[in-house]
């Protein structure tokens, strides 16, 4: 009876030799999920940045062929090119002649009338240190000597003031019904010839910009944006604003067409590559190239990780107008 009950107690609870496989255990389970979280955070970081990279180039592939399909090289709005770099003059809009405020200062009829009509109209609403090209008749008949004249706008102001572009302008764009209509008015760097820009004489909005790619502060590649202040001597490239981050990261930037991370590839007429400032009135067609850098889904769902990275790539061409 006593070595029965002796038996019994001896029993109760766990030996130390189990409570360590236990432990043991247990420390092996915690880590192997422990494992699949930290892979399964890698995995899903990889896949996000991945899929914001491929958004990102999507982007450039809309943006930067909007800007450049009204670029006319023959009219001198290419200002500055290299292998990994190009500064131009982007039309943003166009508008029409509503009169004069002053020597300097011009208004333009509100976007929308209330009949319908459209007579002034934007990808991005003109701002100070844009372009517009104001048609000048010249002083002889028929348009012999009709010229697009440059201006660089200083100032830009808006209002819902009926008494800007009044309906008591011959020919009338208003009427009393777009009195409450929001106009615009547009302070040039110089006056117009008020004798030869009449009202309804047809405006052209540009901007100044540049792509290019960069390395930052943090050692990665991007593909950068520019607005640029236009040169007092016309035709030659103006100083350029802090760069706004369109892509990245992407490759690094280099002369060769096969790595770099963004690339520009200039050809004329005849398919002839062109490297050289003074040919880009001769230039057709340039090619674009990006080469974006992104964490590798194999190294998110590898044990070791390691240091591949990988990406995707997107190139098209775009052909300038009065060039092909």
């Amino acid at each position: 009876m006593r070595n029965r009950m002796h038996s019994s107690r001896s029993r109760d609870g766990f030996t130390l030799i189990e409570l360590m496989i236990v432990v043991a255990l247990l420390g092996i389970i915690g880590a192997m999920l422990t494992t699949i979280l930290v892979r399964q955070q890698r995995f899903h970081r990889a896949v996000t940045n991945l899929t914001d990279t491929r958004a990102r180039m999507r982007d450039i592939s809309t943006i930067m062929p909007t800007d450049l399909r009204s670029v006319s090289t023959a009219g001198g709005d290419l200002l500055a090119i290299s292998d990994t770099s190009m500064q131009f003059r982007a039309f943003i809009g166009a508008s029409v002649m509503c009169r004069f405020a002053s020597a300097q200062v011009i208004e333009l009829p509100p976007k929308v009338l209330s009949s319908g009509s459209v007579l002034s109209a934007w990808i991005n609403p003109p701002a100070p240190n844009d372009i517009v090209y104001v048609y000048d008749e010249g002083t002889q008949g028929g348009n012999v000597d009709d010229t697009w004249q440059p201006f660089t706008i200083t100032d830009t102001t808006s209002a819902t003031d009926g008494s800007w572009c009044p309906p008591s302008t011959n020919p009338a764009y208003t009427t009393a019904a777009d009195n409450g209509a929001r106009r615009y008015r547009l302070t040039l760097s110089a006056a117009p010839n008020p004798f030869q820009v009449e009202t309804g004489a047809p405006l052209r909005f540009a901007r100044e910009v540049r792509y290019s790619i960069y390395q930052a502060t943090d050692n990665q590649w991007y593909v950068g944006f520019q607005r640029c202040t236009p040169n007092v001597t016309y035709g030659q490239p103006g100083t350029c604003a802090a760069r706004e981050v369109l892509a990245g990261p992407v490759m690094a930037g280099t002369a060769d067409t096969l790595t770099s991370g963004l690339y520009f590839v200039y050809r004329n007429k005849a398919g002839a590559r062109l490297t050289a400032l003074a040919s880009t009135d001769t230039i057709a067609s340039v090619g674009i190239g990006i080469r974006t850098a992104s964490e590798s889904l194999l190294r998110a769902t590898t044990k070791t990780g390691g240091s591949m990275v990988t990406g995707d790539s997107l190139r098209f061409t775009i052909g300038f107008r009065n060039r092909i």
